[in-house]
């Protein structure tokens, strides 16, 4: 059988890696290395040949007659995360309605057509592909098959191009939520290298919702509670109004309408942040005061000697509660425009303003308002992979990139099989196929009780050399003790 020969490798190669490692206890790399090696290729081997034996039980199943007929024996290999897995699988005919060609083997285990790899395989490719180039993510499975960066382009291009949002089980109650909005620039690649006439920048957007702020373990930082990212590119009004439209709806699933009294939108001003408010219900807009506060200090900054007094009175004004504080503000920045060093710059500070007039001063005066830190999570969500060293991306590209590194924080990395077994499911309802078998009708119990019988017998002459190992292990141990 096999299996047995693989298991007789597997612990020949195990007992090799001891050997040497008790000749020079000192290199615990290679001994690692030795044993996850050997484990490895008995992990592939174990699995092709169960595969295999999947195979063959659909050809000798009755259920396949007068349903499919053979047509050929294929080899098949796939790239896992323990290797490279080569198994028998056949390729059959189907006969009247199920007409067409098909594997049964990897209709059984839910393979498409041409797929080279598994989907743990495909994990561990979007896992890498998260934090560091295509290229370097083509390293990081142990095969011996081409996987070029290409590859892992098109395993990133391939996810859903709409996740589903997480449902809690019961709505939350809570009086108030929080969004905050920001955008990263991205810039585009035309595929030939140094054709920088031809590239262009977008945009990906990224809002995000939260309960509350708490106290966090670092000190003078803040944790936002019940996050939950939305990103993508949405160009467009109409791909504005699939966001705004997309974090409504989970507003709706996941919290109690009765209970929230108001949605505070944050953000820096631009059209497509300040279009939240005509989707996400109970909503108002709230100026960014980071970005605020940059165009404040740059317009304070041109009076030069009076820079600190014209801080004060800027911020006097904006928060001021008497009357006609709006035309106050008006008139003391022209009179800023007349003497300042780069009138500019006051002008855009004073366009700010006035075009946010009500979001800023419910910035400032609401206590309920604590701050923005979007332009933070820009950079660790998106620009950290995207923008902050030089690299061009295609829009499909950088689209799905973004949607990755929030589903990775809304659901954690151990997830990712599922967004995986999605966005293949997506695929495969897209494209015309054959018609799937019941899974029900094939039992591998039989097969799994086959090969636990014949290898019992095995097992069992194996145990019977562990005293004599031990007693081994021990007078080495003894012999290098004493040498030191």
């Amino acid at each position: 059988m096999a299996i047995i020969s693989l298991i007789d490798t597997l612990l020949k190669g195990i007992f090799s890696a001891e050997q040497k490692f008790f000749d020079n206890p000192k290199d615990m790399y290679s001994f690692e290395a030795s044993v996850k090696a050997s484990t490895d290729a008995f992990a592939a081997g174990f699995l092709g040949e169960i595969l295999s034996e999947l195979d063959h039980a659909i050809y000798k199943c009755a259920w396949r007659d007068g349903r499919y007929a053979v047509q050929r024996k294929d080899r098949r290999t796939l790239i896992s995360s323990v290797g490279d897995i080569s198994f028998d699988c056949t390729y059959y005919k189907g006969i009247g309605e199920h007409n067409g060609f098909c594997h049964l083997t990897e209709e059984l285990i839910g393979l498409e057509r041409n797929e080279r790899f598994t989907e743990g395989a495909e994990v561990a490719l979007l896992c890498e592909a998260l934090k560091t180039s295509y290229a370097e993510a083509a390293k990081v499975l142990p095969s011996k098959q081409e996987i070029t960066k290409t590859t892992v382009m098109n395993k990133v291009h391939g996810i859903a191009e709409e996740i589903p949002d997480s449902v809690n089980p019961e709505s939350k109650a809570v009086p108030y939520l929080y969004i905050e909005a920001d955008e990263d620039h991205v810039s585009e690649q035309h595929g030939r290298l140094g054709d920088v006439e031809n590239n262009q920048g977008f945009v990906s957007k990224l809002v995000y919702i939260y309960e509350y702020k708490k106290d966090s373990r670092v000190a003078g930082r803040k944790e936002l509670v019940g996050r939950y990212y939305f990103s993508g590119l949405y160009p467009g009004t109409e791909g504005n109004s699939k966001l705004w439209t997309r974090v409504q709806t989970f507003i709706s699933r996941n919290y109690d309408d009765e209970a929230l009294k108001r949605v505070f939108i944050s953000g820096d001003g631009a059209a497509w942040i300040k279009a939240g408010t005509e989707y996400v219900e109970k909503s108002v807009f709230c100026a960014d005061k980071y970005h605020l506060m940059q165009y404040l200090n740059a317009a304070a900054a041109q009076m030069q000697e009076e820079k600190e007094s014209v801080k004060g009175e800027l911020w006097h004004l904006l928060y001021s509660k008497g009357p006609n504080v709006r035309r106050r503000f008006e008139g003391y920045t022209e009179v800023m425009m007349k003497t300042a060093k780069s009138p500019d710059k006051v002008d855009t500070f004073r366009k700010y303003v006035l075009g946010n007039w009500a979001a800023v001063r419910r910035t400032l005066r609401n206590d309920l308002v604590d701050g923005c830190s979007a332009e933070s999570h820009v950079s660790h969500v998106l620009s950290d992979r995207l923008s902050s060293r030089p690299m061009g991306w295609s829009q499909t590209g950088a689209d799905r990139m973004s949607r990755l590194r929030c589903y990775e924080r809304n659901c954690s990395r151990g997830d990712l099989i599922k967004l995986v077994r999605y966005s293949r499911e997506q695929r495969k309802m897209s494209a015309t196929g054959t018609e799937g078998i019941s899974v029900e009708r094939i039992s591998l119990r039989e097969i799994m009780l086959e090969h636990y019988d014949q290898a019992k017998s095995y097992i069992e002459r194996i145990q019977a050399h562990i005293p004599y190992s031990t007693a081994r292990k021990i007078a080495t141990i003894r012999t290098h003790l004493s040498d030191i």
